[in-house]
């Protein structure tokens, strides 16, 4: 009986503590939608009611038309998906190298590569401008695309190393063995089975390009090429933050991500579930 009721009190600790914690990560998001949807005059009031009262869609209309969000957006899209391709291809066959073949200094370049993820972005982002500077690609998309794939692969290269490691050398000498050459194996075999990491590594990737701010920001003053982080600090102004139109515009921004994050679930599990049946 007496365990019983201790284990009666664990549970419902257990579903306290859970409850806690979905409240604390569920509240900021609640917090956010529920301020885009308020009027202005709503939230400005000195005390603002967790219940919304009120009921309207300008702040979305004024982030859309009158800020531009929608360019913003397509510009960070143009970014992101040619760093995650670029990245994802650069890292995968520079993990394959690293994991599977033997070359002289392949320890030091691994080591080095490391090394680039320790240095922090503000240390080098002067010397960044002063380069983009004189190769005339400041206020061009180009200069974060270079900027934005060379501090990603590293990391990515980190990452996919570890995975295309794990995948037995056995499997890759029975595919040579059948006909295979090099590249085949490594398409065919290797990448199949690397798919839960190179999964992993591309919402890495997608996520850490989509919400940078530093080099956006200072790279960037034309309004045409700024992006979804830059762009948010349109809502602030001399005299005041329109915070309706801010959290209107970190809904639509945060629109891609959910669904990369809703469409890489699924392929996730089905890898995983793959990985594991074979």
């Amino acid at each position: 009986m007496r365990s019983m009721k201790i284990s009666k009190a664990g549970y419902a600790f257990r579903y306290l503590l859970f409850g806690l914690m979905f409240f604390f990560l569920f509240f900021p998001i609640y917090w956010t939608v529920s301020t885009s949807l308020r009027e202005t005059a709503e939230i400005q009031k000195r005390s603002v009611s967790i219940v919304q009262k009120t009921f309207t869609l300008e702040h979305y209309q004024e982030a859309l038309t009158g800020v531009d969000l929608l360019s913003s957006i397509k510009n960070s899209l143009i970014l992101t998906v040619v760093t995650v391709v670029v990245t994802i291809l650069v890292g995968f066959l520079m993990g394959y190298a690293f994991s599977k073949l033997h070359f002289k200094g392949k320890n030091m370049i691994n080591s080095l590569i490391l090394l680039t993820q320790f240095i922090p972005m503000v240390s080098y982002i002067i010397p960044l401008y002063l380069i983009m500077a004189k190769m005339h690609l400041l206020n061009t998309l180009w200069c974060l695309m270079i900027t934005y794939i060379g501090c990603s692969f590293p990391m990515a290269t980190v990452l996919l190393t570890n995975y295309i490691h794990d995948v037995p050398d056995s499997l890759e000498e029975a595919a040579k063995i059948d006909g295979c050459n090099s590249f085949q194996a490594m398409f065919k075999i290797i990448f199949p089975l690397a798919k839960p990491g190179i999964f992993s590594t591309a919402i890495f990737v997608f996520i850490s390009v989509w919400q940078e701010y530093l080099v956006a920001v200072s790279f960037i003053t034309k309004d045409e090429y700024k992006t979804v982080s830059v762009a948010l600090k349109r809502f602030v102004h001399a005299h005041g933050t329109d915070w309706g139109g801010l959290m209107a515009g970190a809904v639509l921004i945060s629109i891609p991500v959910v669904i990369l994050f809703l469409f890489a679930k699924e392929g996730f599990a089905d890898n995983i579930a793959g990985g594991v049946k074979g």
